[in-house]
């Protein structure tokens, strides 16, 4: 039996620095935008963070032999620059799973939040997928 992995990156969409918890709402073009005021007072909407380019993790060996799979979910701040901060565990599986999953998460780039055309820092969730084929 052959064994394969795959890597599925997923952004869960977090809030900016500002505040814990914000209402989300479509804007124009059908992109997701995180309001913290008023829905319909677009000053206060934050366009999220979305991944430019996300580099597979490398899926340890020992973790592969023991046929270890799931996901891992990390928490980050992507900066004004796109580059990811701070990045920690929120739910883990294995110590070898979820270094691999800070390994490649912390290599990514993205395109940073943005708040009336202007790139802010943003906080956000990442699920790093693990699985044998």
């Amino acid at each position: 039996m052959k064994l394969c992995s795959a890597f599925i990156p997923f952004i869960l969409v977090g809030t900016s620095l500002a505040q814990e918890t914000a209402p989300v709402i479509l804007s124009p073009g059908g992109s997701v935008a995180i309001c913290h005021g008023k829905a319909d007072d677009a000053s206060d909407c934050v366009t999220p963070p979305h991944a430019t380019y996300s580099p597979d993790p490398k899926y340890p060996e020992k973790a592969r032999r023991a046929k270890q799979r799931g996901d891992v979910i990390l928490q980050l701040i992507v900066g004004a620059d796109g580059l990811p901060r701070d990045v920690k565990v929120d739910r883990g599986l294995t110590p070898e799973l979820d270094q691999a999953a800070l390994d490649a998460v912390n290599r990514w780039k993205f395109a940073p939040a943005a708040r009336e055309g202007h790139p802010v820092s943003a906080q956000i969730k990442v699920e790093v997928s693990f699985h044998l084929y």
